[in-house]
């Protein structure tokens, strides 16, 4: 006997209530109506008690809120008086207002039922003992009237105050005129409940139905003296005993209608003063739907249900690779174990069904919870009572994948999941009969899927599986689910057409059958696969072309020129964006034509500031094995090889470039992002999922395309002097994080590489180093262009900081000499004309010869302490380029050495023994004693330094063939060189 077979089915131990078989399923009167109960205008069935309580649900939180209403009318107590209920519409609001309307109205009746004594046993913990004498109803169905017209029912009454004196009166006019005659304020109200001398129960119906008229133009005037007087009810309700107030009022993000601004106001008006003087409280917790759905389906009855029973066998059956491949992968509260409990909760409904509704359905805005579940269900619900009893298949709980989209498909459409939205309706009709079932069965291509396997002999126990599954897929695929996500995983596909009859591996690869033949390419035809990294696939159905579709076609569309023009904006954006110390950022375009002259390419580009000159990369790369055009125009812009232009500031300008690599990488980024565009114009703006999604991913890309765009721009060029000859240096970074489009990181590079110096680190020593070296001396004029034209002069942050050094070497002994030959006082840096001709800097005359001859001293303090020096063999006394002419460093005269005596020499011992060069630290420590001795045998120094012998040592222990050229040089110079193996 299968595990089924020992549990007898539900639609054996549930009968329908006889409205739901009546008619045909539709359950008729759906949402309560207060007004309807109350006024009589429709004979609804739940203006009877008894009906009222055998179909609702003492839910915890309704049975809860009966009793705080019943405890403030029926006691002294003087508990909260005031309560709103706020949630959306469908949220069993009005079947709470016409439950407390029953409760008042006629208590006994009310108390006598399963529901009454809940309440009452609620309401009298601690031994309150309810005494509800005579209470009295004020009812304002605030849906039924509008603002300034009288109705039959309020007498004469025009607006909510009068309409509460009215009822509260029972219509007796020589009271209610006395009531309105006072006015409406807290007195009058306070007179008029204490009055009654009986318990009062005010139902205030739909507040917003009223706001909205309300709010136009002919009566938005009166709309203070409304606020005031439910102000003053709810202040009044609180001060007389025996008095409850209860408001509905649909929360303004919950009411898919919308509220001007006026009307938003009032509403916020009146929350205020909810919290200040009520509780704001639901009437229905997700937890209650499978209660409250079965309590309004089904007959209640005394049997025990077989949930534990069923649980079990589903337990029993989930063996082999339906527990490690399907439910273990389920995730949590949804696999076999505590299953029992949870179909204990849900019964005849599969647990995961009321998970779908309860946790994903009703987290959209339009969908109206109870309600739409209610409607649903009930169609489903008859449906396969109506298979079981005429002894066909059913389910043996209705899950996911069990409502018949053949009868209950219209009202799926219509609960509220789509918004609304018509085309959104017509397309999930289109799938459903065209992809799973038409309304007769017949055709559908989860209906072929399934004759074609039972022609193959895939036996999974049930008559439809693949129209099942679909259905399930359909299901999951309606709105988007948690994290973003749409549709549904393998394992939920599977798990939606388990049973407790399944037994072993057979059923299994029965059901993996199912799934692979719906998810083949001939398979279902609106069928979308999703795989994400490090997560299950997923698989959704769409009514349109999903994004993955558009973005494959959208690509097919992009030109590669377009590609590489969006790189080269991103680029140039970057780098207007991020010049940081250079004064300017020029960025250069290809030309349009082949015939351009270098010259008319790179016109504009000399100027007297420090430039970072960002070069196209459909035209300039570097690093492709064929990057010679390259480097020979970059050379002439500089000045220099076979193209050179004629410039005169090249050393203040460094060019940044991209990798040919790199760019490529970048350009593919750049086609994402250009298709992406292209899919958000094909999205229509009624597609609100897809547009965020769109726009998320676009967004993506774009981070992705700038990533790319300054990982590509890695190398950077400038000018140097190398001896007597000029050079261009290509650089490169090897860090991904540094660009050569963000000034400061090429700006830092070129400190590090002893060609620029940052700001305050320019020493007066080293300017005086520089100068001394010319064969006359400088306008200030010239001494700022040199640090412009001549690359043996570092960058400059600004000409602030020259003539900041200026002034300190003037405080150091050198002056500023007018034309006549008169030194100029200067008290301040801000007295220096950076800019004059007519004077001239120079030592002072005071200054004696043997500090003049500590030049060698001077020209060793490059920069201030902190700043390192040059690495690429220049030195402060080579020779100037632009205007300024060079010249060889003055030497001393016969006479002037005379002058200084004998000539006493040293010499100078140092050893250092097996030091470890394996850290960056130390490498730096070595290599700053070795250029300290690269500059003392300089041969710009010649004539200055009287050097006579050198006897140098050097082992070095590295990996073969990272030696470099030590070995030729050293053989050039005639040293003996000896190679052995090292076991280092």
């Amino acid at each position: 006997m299968s595990a089924q077979q020992t549990v007898p089915h539900w639609a054996d131990v549930l009968a329908l209530r006889p409205e739901v078989r009546a008619s045909d399923g539709s359950v008729g009167e759906l949402q309560m109506s207060l007004h309807k109960a109350v006024y009589q205008t429709k004979d609804v069935p739940y203006r009877k008690v008894n009906y009222y309580a055998e179909i609702t649900e003492p839910t915890p939180s309704l049975v809860g809120f009966f009793a705080r209403v019943a405890r403030r009318l029926g006691t002294d107590d003087m508990g909260t008086a005031l309560f709103h209920l706020d949630q959306g519409m469908g949220g069993g609001k009005s079947h709470a207002l016409v439950g407390l309307y029953h409760m008042v109205n006629t208590p006994d009746e009310f108390f006598a039922t399963d529901l009454g004594q809940a309440v009452r046993e609620e309401a009298e913990q601690g031994g309150i003992i309810l005494d509800i004498k005579s209470p009295k109803v004020v009812t304002l169905t605030a849906d039924n009237f509008s603002p300034g017209r009288p109705t039959e029912v309020f007498g004469p009454a025009v607006n909510l105050f009068e309409r509460f004196i009215w009822a509260l009166v029972d219509g007796d006019m020589d009271r209610y005129q006395h009531y309105v005659g006072m006015g409406p304020n807290k007195d009058t109200l306070r007179t008029a409940l204490s009055d009654a001398e009986r318990p009062v129960l005010i139902l205030l119906d739909e507040l917003m139905d009223y706001v909205l008229p309300l709010s136009a133009p002919k009566y938005v005037d009166t709309m203070p003296d409304e606020q005031a007087f439910l102000s003053a009810l709810m202040d009044a309700c609180d001060d007389v005993p025996r008095v409850s107030f209860v408001l509905v009022m649909i929360r303004s993000e919950r009411d898919e209608r919308g509220y001007n601004i006026a009307a938003q106001d009032f509403r916020q008006f009146i929350a205020d003063r909810v919290v200040r003087n009520g509780l704001t409280i639901p009437v229905n917790e997700p937890q209650d739907f499978s209660s409250i759905i079965r309590r309004r389906l089904f007959q209640a009855t005394s049997d025990k249900l077989p949930t534990l029973d069923l649980g079990r066998s589903y337990i029993r059956a989930a063996t082999g690779p339906f527990t490690t491949k399907v439910f273990d992968k389920l995730g949590a509260n949804r696999g076999v174990a505590g299953f029992p409990e949870r179909v204990e909760k849900s019964y005849p409904f599969h647990p995961e069904l009321m998970r779908l509704v309860q946790e994903e359905w009703s987290l959209v805005q339009g969908f109206q919870e109870v309600r739409s579940t209610v409607a649903i269900f009930a169609r489903t619900a008859m449906h396969w009572v109506d298979e079981h009893k005429a002894g066909r298949w059913a389910p043996t709980l209705v899950g996911v994948g069990d409502i018949p989209l053949t009868v209950a498909l219209e009202q799926v459409l219509s609960s509220g999941l789509l918004m609304g939205n018509d085309r959104a309706v017509q397309g999930w009709r289109a799938v459903a009969g065209t992809d799973i079932t038409s309304s007769d069965k017949t055709h559908g291509r989860a209906v072929t899927i399934d004759k074609e396997l039972r022609n193959l002999g895939v036996e999974s126990r049930q008559p439809a599986p693949a129209v099942r599954m679909a259905t399930a897929l359909m299901c999951y695929s309606l709105v988007g689910r948690a994290q973003g996500r749409r549709g549904a995983t393998k394992a939920e596909l599977l798990a939606s057409i388990f049973e407790p009859s399944f037994f072993g591996a057979s059923e299994f690869n029965a059901a993996e059958e199912v799934f692979n033949a719906l998810t083949a390419e001939e398979g279902l035809g609106a069928l979308s696969t999703d795989t994400p990294t490090n997560a299950p696939a997923r698989y959704s159905l769409s009514i349109k072309q999903n994004l993955r579709m558009y973005f494959t076609a959208a690509k097919a569309l992009v030109q590669r020129a377009e590609q590489e023009s969006l790189v080269w904006n991103v680029a140039q954006q970057i780098a207007q964006n991020s010049k940081g110390p250079f004064e300017q950022v020029i960025t250069v375009d290809r030309p349009r034509g082949e015939d351009v002259e270098l010259s008319e390419i790179f016109a504009d580009i000399d100027s007297n500031a420090t430039r970072l000159v960002v070069l196209d990369p459909r035209r300039w790369t570097l690093l492709n094995g064929k990057d010679n055009s390259s480097r020979t125009e970059i050379s002439a812009l500089f000045g220099l090889g076979p193209l050179a232009l004629t410039v005169d500031n090249a050393a203040s300008c460094i060019v940044a470039c991209v990798n040919t690599q790199q760019r490529d990488h970048a350009r593919k980024r750049a086609w994402e992002v250009l298709a992406w565009r292209h899919v958000l114009q094909q999205v229509s703006d009624d597609a609100e999922d897809d547009l965020v999604q769109a726009r998320s991913k676009l967004s993506a890309a774009e981070t992705k395309l700038k990533e790319a765009v300054l990982k590509a721009y890695r190398h950077y060029a400038y000018l140097l002097r190398v001896g007597e000859n000029l050079v261009v240096e290509f650089k490169r970074f090897e860090d991904d994080g540094k660009s050569a489009l963000h000034g400061q990181a090429v700006w830092d590079q070129l400190v590090d590489n002893g060609r620029a110096t940052r700001r305050g680190g320019l020493a007066h020593s080293y300017l005086a180093a520089l100068l001394q070296n010319f064969d006359r001396a400088l306008t200030p004029r010239e001494v700022v262009q040199a640090f412009y034209k001549n690359p043996a002069f570092p960058l400059v942050t600004s000409i602030d900081e020259i003539r900041h050094v200026i002034f300190e070497l003037i405080e150091n002994g050198w002056e500023l000499v007018a034309s006549n030959g008169a030194a100029l006082s200067v008290q301040s840096q801000g007295q220096i004309q950076i800019n004059s001709i007519s004077v001239t800097l120079q030592p002072s005359s005071k200054i004696s010869e043997s500090s003049h001859g500590g030049k060698e001293d001077v020209a060793g303090e490059l920069f201030r302490e902190g700043e390192t020096g040059s690495r690429s063999g220049s030195s402060p006394e080579q020779g100037s380029g632009g205007e300024i002419s060079s010249a060889e460093a003055p030497s001393l005269s016969d006479d002037e050495n005379a002058s200084l005596g004998p000539t006493v020499y040293k010499r100078y011992h140092l050893e250092l023994a097996n030091r470890s060069v394996t850290s960056h630290d130390k490498r730096e420590e070595i290599w700053q004693f070795l250029r300290e001795l690269a500059k003392a045998l300089d041969p710009a120094f010649f004539n200055e330094r009287d050097h006579q012998l050198i006897d140098l040592k050097v082992t070095l222990t590295t990996a073969e063939g990272h030696e470099g050229r030590i070995v030729s040089k050293g053989k050039e110079i005639g040293a003996r060189v000896v190679i052995e193996d090292d076991d280092f």
